[in-house]
């Protein structure tokens, strides 16, 4: 009895250590994907970046700077795209979409440093306006371009993620 005892000791140690807010930080990361148009996806994002302890301030940020690298990957994208495109009309719609998530980088840059000084309703208002850009993107060149289109379905659900976790924010 004393030696098991001993032996479960450490265990029960451990178990007390080990916080417990897993179960609210999944109930939040739950609550912010199913706002969104692709659950998995998002569950996905935010599972490779949240530890126990993440509330929605670290969400927040998960979300913008996901997003700020997801966009600027776009950006690129289009940039090279646009580059090789030998259509001036295409070119011309490759414009449209740059612009656009250059827009929605710059407001995402902002949100980040409203963030920082927890002025979370500029952060909110900085971001609602992002899907606008991508939703531009997508019905002006995205059944054009296939690869595009994905992207813009994910970064869709990357403003959205970012949005929904910014209203979290000041509750």
């Amino acid at each position: 009895m004393g030696s098991t005892f001993v032996s479960l000791m450490p265990m029960v140690i451990l178990f007390l250590l080990i916080p417990h807010s897993m179960g609210d930080t999944q109930a939040l990361i739950n609550n912010i994907c199913r706002q969104t148009d692709d659950f998995k996806f998002c569950r996905y994002v935010f599972s490779k970046h949240v530890n126990p302890n993440t509330n929605p301030i670290g969400l927040t940020r998960i979300a913008l700077s996901v997003t700020l690298q997801y966009a600027s990957s776009t950006l690129t994208f289009l940039q090279r795209s646009q580059a090789a495109e030998k259509d001036k009309n295409v070119k011309n719609l490759f414009t449209i979409c740059e612009e656009g998530y250059q827009e929605l980088i710059n407001e995402f840059k902002d949100a980040n440093s409203a963030l920082a000084r927890s002025d979370y309703s500029s952060a909110v208002f900085d971001v609602e306006k992002c899907d606008r850009f991508v939703n531009d993107c997508e019905s002006v060149l995205g059944s054009t371009v296939a690869k595009l289109s994905v992207k813009n379905s994910h970064a869709g659900v990357l403003v959205k993620m970012a949005f929904v976790s910014s209203g979290l924010l000041g509750q």
